[in-house]
């Protein structure tokens, strides 16, 4: 993935935990209209960074597994490649 569509994501993470902070603030929950914007941002944000951070994830167990391949125990080796 291009590191400029990483940062964005990236960017858009810290916005939804902001998002998230600000829906448990009682200012905000008291101003129903700010409320209601948050939490339609809120629900647009949810599936993108889900996904990304399944992404992340996903790359994690990748890196695992590639290092496992290149450790010299053999042992480690055939059990990463059954992975």
């Amino acid at each position: 993935m291009k590191p400029s569509v990483v940062q964005k994501l990236e960017t858009l993470v810290e916005r939804f935990e902001e998002v998230q902070a600000l829906l448990s603030d009682p200012v905000v929950i008291g101003d129903q209209n700010r409320f209601r914007a948050l939490s339609k941002e809120y629900a647009q944000l949810e599936d993108v960074v889900r996904s990304f951070r399944e992404y992340q994830d996903a790359q994690g167990d990748l890196t695992s597994a590639h290092e496992m391949l290149l450790e010299d125990d053999a042992e480690m080796r055939e059990m990463a490649q059954e992975e």
